[in-house]
């Protein structure tokens, strides 16, 4: 079967497609390679920032309600993560897989991959939310939800599971932008969508004018509508403006060629995902073993860190495409100036927040918190733990870089090492050796430590591999 034949199976003109709009689809296989790079990191941050605005509004506004709905949207927690893991590992191997492809120059496979991605994940979405919809009561009953809470949850979840569609389709629709090489896009979305999001949360929640107070329902609904903005612009953008899909097929070998390049990447880098919050419950679990004052501060710790962090997320997301596009071109030495600038942008942030978080952590711990021993831990854990930053920042890099040159299983050991292999045996020994101040301790000796690990994998993969290794591992996939 020809490429032409693949995007057209059924019939009609086997013309070769429509090339993408290079406006659009800016290439990665050229020019500076550092400019591009600082490019695409700061339209990531921005979205990042934007994902977090969304759900700190759908926090306040549904905590204005009262004590159980707050605690209902907490209840929901861990199935938004499960989905959002989900979409974090599709949303990986279809950046990976396009942005290849993208450099080999095949943009007949560039756009099969495309329209062929969304169809799994719709196919994906539909699967979860029907099973989702119809155990809402006994999954949150299992999860400890009492009876005067599980209504507002059923009343949230029965609305959320069915724009379930809407909460991967756009991660696969910023993945394919980027993949193109287009973050400012994907960016200024996420940024509308938050703004809408913020806009429509108290007009839903509590009642504006004709529209009736929805309480907690309401805040399902802001969250799917403005997705459905989202998936909306995204898909005029990718059609139109970047001609980067094809015409709908259901031809299985040309579905089986696209789905399995994409789940090669996508079902490691999902289990990966999955498995973080598996660690995050042990270690929290340990903290808790000290009382509510050590939980209470590695709250604020970890909260803070959400927003120290966002370099790093943001320059290991804008890494992908770059690696991706110029691994497919072959130009290996572009892979390996993006790829070092990246670990030295994160060395110098990680030193400069170290830095930072020593000296202003106890003012910072007094904002979130007032009881002495809490102020006294959190700003321990911001003295030792940020140590750890500079070392620390190279495991995103590692896994974006490893997934993006299409070697998933090196990514989800680096990510395992990170959230278990490496972490929660550090942890304890810790607790072992220092109680709370030792996991504290034992936390920044983890990351220092993963973060090597994470720096010779990468090491061998872009500076020892020989050149023709890793065309093979492409073919391979």
């Amino acid at each position: 079967m020809t490429e032409a034949e693949a995007i057209d199976p059924v019939g009609g003109s086997t013309a070769a497609p429509e090339p993408a709009n290079p406006q659009k689809n800016p290439s990665l296989t050229e020019g500076p390679v550092r400019p591009q790079l600082l490019k695409l990191t700061a339209f990531m941050a921005l979205g990042i920032v934007a994902s977090l605005i969304t759900t700190l509004a759908d926090t306040y506004f549904v905590s204005r309600l009262g004590t159980h709905e707050l605690a209902a949207m907490t209840f929901t927690f861990p199935v938004v993560l499960l989905i959002i893991s989900i979409a974090i590992g599709f949303g990986t191997g279809v950046v990976s897989v396009i942005s290849r492809t993208v450099g080999e120059g095949d943009q007949a496979g560039v756009r099969a991959l495309g329209t062929d991605s969304i169809v799994l994940a719709t196919l994906l979405t539909a699967c979860i939310s029907t099973i989702g919809f119809f155990t809402i009561d006994p999954l949150f009953k299992l999860l400890g939800a009492e009876p005067e809470v599980l209504p507002l949850i059923h009343k949230y979840m029965s609305i959320w599971y069915l724009g379930t569609v809407f909460q991967i389709i756009p991660q696969i629709g910023s993945s394919v932008m980027r993949a193109h090489g287009d973050a400012r896009t994907p960016s200024m979305l996420m940024t509308c969508t938050a703004v809408v999001n913020a806009v429509l949360d108290p007009i839903l929640i509590f009642g504006w004018g004709p529209i009736p107070a929805m309480g907690i329902a309401g805040a399902a609904w802001a969250g799917n509508i403005s997705r459905l903005f989202f998936i909306a612009a995204a898909a005029y953008v990718i059609q139109r403006g970047m001609h980067a899909l094809a015409p709908l097929s259901f031809n299985m070998a040309r579905l089986k060629a696209s789905w399995g390049k994409l789940l090669h990447i996508a079902l490691p880098a999902t289990a990966t995902q999955l498995v973080q919050p598996l660690a995050s419950g042990i270690l929290t679990a340990i903290i808790a073993s000290f009382g509510t004052s050590a939980v209470a501060a590695y709250g604020i710790a970890s909260r803070v860190e959400i927003f120290a962090f966002i370099y790093v997320m943001a320059i290991s997301i804008a890494l992908a495409p770059i690696v991706g596009q110029n691994a497919g071109a072959q130009k290996f030495d572009r892979v390996k100036e993006a790829v070092a600038f990246s670990i030295k942008f994160c060395l110098v942030g990680g030193v400069i927040l170290a830095v930072l978080l020593a000296l202003v952590g106890s003012r910072l711990a007094s904002v979130f918190a007032t009881d002495p021993d809490v102020i006294e831990l959190a700003t321990f854990y911001f003295y030792v733990v940020p140590i750890s930053y500079a070392i620390g920042g190279i495991v995103a890099v590692a896994m974006s870089t490893l997934n993006a040159m299409a070697l998933p299983f090196a990514a989800s050991m680096v990510g395992l090492a990170r959230s278990l292999f490496i972490s929660v045996p550090f942890v304890f020994i810790g607790l072992w050796l220092g109680g709370i101040h030792g996991v504290f301790m034992a936390i920044s000796a983890a990351a220092v430590a993963v973060g090597l690990f994470s720096w010779w994998f990468v090491h061998r993969a872009v500076y020892k591999r020989d050149h023709d290794a890793l065309p093979v591992a492409v073919a391979a996939e």
